[in-house]
Parts: C-alpha cells; sequence; structure tokens
C-alpha cells in the first residue's frame, strides 16, 4: 500500500514540475493604442511593468507581412531584452514554431527601438512580440 502512495505521490510531483513555466507570462502595457497589447508578451512581470509599445505599424508587402514595433524602456536603467515575433495563420495557429532565435538588444533607460520583422509565409496574418530579460 505505501507503494501505490508513493507512486502517487511522485507522479503529482512529475505533473506539477511539467506545467512548471520559465517566468510570468504578461500581457504588455501600450502606450497609445490598446490593440497594441495584445501583440506584446513579455515573460516576466517586473520586466512587463517597465516596457512598452509605443508605435506599431504593419503591412502587406506582396502577400507577406511586414511590421515594425517601437519598443520603449519606460524606466531609468537599461534592460537587456531579448525578442522575436511569432507568427499566426488565419486560424490563429502558430506558423513554423520555434524557427526563431531570440535577438538581443539593451534597451537605454528612457529609450526606444524599433523592431522589424517580414513574415515567413503568405499564411500568416498576425503576430505577437516576445520579449524576455537576457
Amino acid at each position: 500500500m505505501n507503494i501505490v502512495k508513493l507512486s502517487a505521490l511522485l507522479s503529482g510531483v512529475v505533473l506539477l514540475a511539467g506545467c512548471a513555466t520559465s517566468g510570468i507570462e504578461a500581457t504588455g502595457k501600450t502606450e497609445g493604442d490598446p490593440e497594441y497589447a495584445k501583440h506584446l508578451v513579455i515573460h516576466n512581470e517586473p520586466l512587463a511593468k517597465a516596457i512598452t509599445i509605443t508605435d506599431m505599424k504593419s503591412r502587406f508587402k506582396g502577400d507577406l507581412l511586414e511590421v515594425n514595433v517601437v519598443l520603449s524602456n519606460l524606466s531609468s536603467s537599461d534592460k537587456s531584452i531579448q525578442y522575436r515575433f511569432a507568427w499566426y495563420d488565419g486560424d490563429n495557429f502558430e506558423v513554423e514554431q520555434g524557427g526563431r532565435s531570440w535577438i538581443p538588444v539593451v534597451l537605454h533607460g528612457k529609450s526606444s527601438t524599433t523592431m522589424r520583422a517580414v513574415a515567413p509565409n503568405p499564411s500568416v496574418k498576425t503576430y505577437k512580440v516576445n520579449v524576455r530579460e537576457l
């Protein structure tokens, strides 16, 4: 009977460990258009309070989605971050998941940077920018 209880306990621990994430995923806040928030995912709650999208533009260049996102540091201290775009088709399924590398950038205090990207294929209809601390 003790073996059954021990097995159940270990199974529960393994299940909980498998559900753990490397950080808190917080939707970013934005300045200006509240629609910007749905395009920003920050993988760290304190960072989510310091980083914001201040401008965002997108267009179709031929049949590929092209985007410009301006990310701003609201704090006075430098933030070493990494970002990458996640691309989604018309059914909101991620396209070419895991095929993109994280891009490092230093956001100096009270400064902004423009991130530009082009979708990997014509099925892409929308995107998100994932940001995490370096």
